[in-house]
């Protein structure tokens, strides 16, 4: 894909060689099972963020990928999930209910569990 902003850019797998990326976002069901895409180990930029759009009980692969390479921030899409309900309460009732607190609640509720790591 080609984009307007020369400092943004995407590629597919076997672009990935030898370049460093600032965000990374896993849209793949790779995490769904476990698993991770074919990612290089220094692909993150040092500071960078990983955000996956998959969640679960614990933190998935590809989180737990990010936090092995001391990513700023590694997030799971729980919070994205949170979002797009409120987005569509908003859409059919007019009001859009505040999100912080059931995200609060949700990640409370998995550190009681302790599983979110």
């Amino acid at each position: 894909a080609e984009f307007a902003d020369p400092d943004l850019s995407c590629s597919d797998y076997a672009g990935l060689a030898s370049r460093q990326f600032d965000l990374i976002i896993n849209a793949t069901s790779a995490s769904l099972s476990g698993e991770l895409p074919p990612l290089p180990n220094d692909l993150l930029a040092e500071n960078g963020c990983c955000y996956d759009l998959a969640y679960g009980n614990r933190p998935t692969a590809f989180v737990q990928w990010g936090l092995a390479r001391q990513a700023r921030q590694s997030l799971d899409g729980l919070g994205m999930l949170v979002e797009q309900a409120a987005e569509a309460f908003a859409l059919w009732r007019g009001i859009r209910p505040d999100t912080a607190p059931v995200i609060d609640l949700l990640n409370r509720e998995r550190k009681a569990l302790n599983l979110s790591g």
